[in-house]
């Protein structure tokens, strides 16, 4: 695991950082990227932009409960750990069907995943942090049945199938407002 350290803001882009001046004026380090192909690419221009870089990095939803399917994004990942990335989000908000397939949601399922990329990002860079999925914050379960899993039993059942063992942290994701 990747030791205790300062606290450091950063901020999520849309596919370009359009204002690092400003960013770095506010005190930010970091900046965020959410890819769904390649990433390479994001690296190069945060590092050149003098930010450490976080890739959300989402990849085959139809594919995604498939364990062969598990390798080939485990060695994406460890591609972009090895090109640089500071820090990988493995996959976003897996408790919700837009994306994870409806009726499949399952924190042991995607703790399998988890545990693949961890391993092949730490073998590429044991530098790189590694973020579990960042859950959707919900309490829709009751009404959406097998498309939303409420975010804090997907993290029970995520601890419970071992998640922490394969995380340098836990994602979390605010979608809720200002309140």
């Amino acid at each position: 695991p990747i030791g205790a350290g300062t606290f450091e803001l950063g901020g999520q882009v849309p596919g370009f950082i359009g204002h690092p001046a400003q960013m770095q004026q506010a005190g930010m380090k970091w900046v965020k990227f959410q890819v769904r192909g390649g990433g390479a690419d994001y690296i190069a221009a945060a590092h050149g932009a003098g930010f450490k870089v976080l890739l959300s990095v989402i990849g085959d939803k139809a594919r995604v409960t498939d364990p062969a399917y598990w390798n080939e994004y485990a060695g994406w990942v460890a591609g972009l750990a090895a090109a640089g990335a500071d820090a990988i989000e493995v996959w976003n908000e897996p408790n919700i069907e837009h994306e994870w397939p409806e009726g499949q949601i399952s924190a042991a399922t995607y703790t399998q995943l988890l545990a693949k990329a961890y391993n092949a990002i730490k073998g590429a860079n044991g530098g790189t942090m590694v973020i579990s999925g960042g859950p959707a914050p919900t309490g829709a379960e009751g009404a959406f049945p097998g498309k939303v899993v409420n975010d804090d039993r997907f993290l029970r059942e995520m601890a419970a199938a071992g998640a922490a063992n394969y995380m340098d942290c836990i994602g979390a994701h605010f979608n809720q407002g200002t309140t």
